[in-house]
């Protein structure tokens, strides 16, 4: 398993937290495995050297079997040394690929911050201009609002003014009517006062 040939999916925020977390979390297992795997090479290796010892002793007890003695332990040295140096290059490749894999997602997550303020500032600033473009849209309104308020007043007063006059030029033409005491007598009751 390596991190080169690993994709994951994107979402609005970043990769798949889901997908990268299970991927850091085999990483972390095939680590473990190749640290115990280093362990039990170490303790192979250590149990060998103690057979060798053992060989050993044994040497001075019969020299017929010192041949074998000195094959097994070349063999043991050189067998441990090939687990031992196969499992150190495993692990460091290992260690390499996470760090070359955290260090893209922290770049990916950097980029995907800085495209994310690029665009809130762009609405911020679409907002406000839109913002500014309505309160002129609405300050004209109002201004024509006002200015025809103020026309439609004008006229109005223009044609209360005409009503009156027309008012007047009718009483007028009432009084040529009618009897000249008949609007004495309507003055004179407009001015009774009821008693208390």
């Amino acid at each position: 398993m390596t991190a080169n040939n690993v994709f994951f999916n994107k979402r609005f925020n970043g990769y798949d937290k889901d997908e990268v977390d299970s991927y850091i979390k085999n990483l972390t297992q095939a680590y473990q495995t190749a640290y115990d795997e280093y362990n039990d090479v170490c303790n192979k290796y250590n149990e060998l050297l103690d057979k060798y010892k053992t060989l050993n002793e044994q040497h001075n007890e019969n020299i017929s079997n010192v041949a074998v003695i000195a094959r097994t332990m070349v063999e043991a040295e050189a067998c441990a040394q090939k687990i031992i140096a196969d499992a150190q290059i495993e692990t460091d490749k290992i260690k390499v690929e996470a760090q070359d894999f955290v260090q893209n997602i922290k770049e990916e997550i950097y980029m995907e911050k800085v495209a994310a303020k690029i665009q809130a500032q762009k609405l911020i600033d679409d907002a406000n201009s839109k913002a500014s473009e309505i309160h002129e849209q609405a300050r004209a309104i109002l201004c024509n609002a006002q200015s025809e308020a103020e026309q439609i007043i004008v006229q109005a007063n223009m044609n209360l003014g005409q009503a009156n006059e027309s008012i007047a030029q009718l009483v007028k033409k009432m009084q040529g009517l009618l009897p000249p005491n008949l609007f004495d007598s309507v003055a004179a009751i407009k001015h009774i006062t009821p008693s208390s």
